[in-house]
């Protein structure tokens, strides 16, 4: 059951998110931002906080990115990656998720704001190749 958990968490966000591949040829051409793999971006929250997520790769249609359980009160100019952390259960910062793909249009519907480049860890990768690999048991 402990396999099937990320499965399920990636097809709720899926339907969520809308990881459709019906993109118009217009959409596919137009002059979107520059997605940077390895970029630490901010969006702000409904509640006025700042959360802070990791791309670790861009496809055609989707942005798999690495969201922080982090909150910042003020927007975050710089971030050292050794204390971006993803929570859980118990933790009082809350919980973030280890991936999860998102269509580029809902990336940037948010706003993100590019703080850095960092290197993407063999570690962070361990659910996009889970992703991967359910993706091409779908076919």
């Amino acid at each position: 059951m402990k396999q099937l958990q990320p499965i399920i968490i990636l097809a709720i966000l899926c339907l969520l998110y809308g990881c459709s591949s019906s993109h118009s040829e217009n959409e596919k051409n137009d002059s979107s931002p520059e997605i940077v793999v390895g970029g630490l971006y901010y969006s702000q929250n409904n509640e006025g906080t700042f959360s802070v997520m990791k791309v670790l790769a861009v496809d055609d249609m989707s942005v798999h990115i690495r969201s922080y359980a982090n909150k910042f009160t003020a927007k975050p100019a710089d971030v050292d990656p050794a204390v971006l952390t993803l929570g859980g259960l118990n933790d009082p910062a809350g919980i973030g998720i280890g991936h999860f793909p998102i269509a580029k249009e809902g990336f940037l519907q948010d706003n993100p704001v590019f703080i850095k480049q960092v290197p993407v860890t063999d570690e962070e990768l361990e659910g996009y190749r889970m992703y991967l690999e359910a993706m091409q048991g779908a076919n």
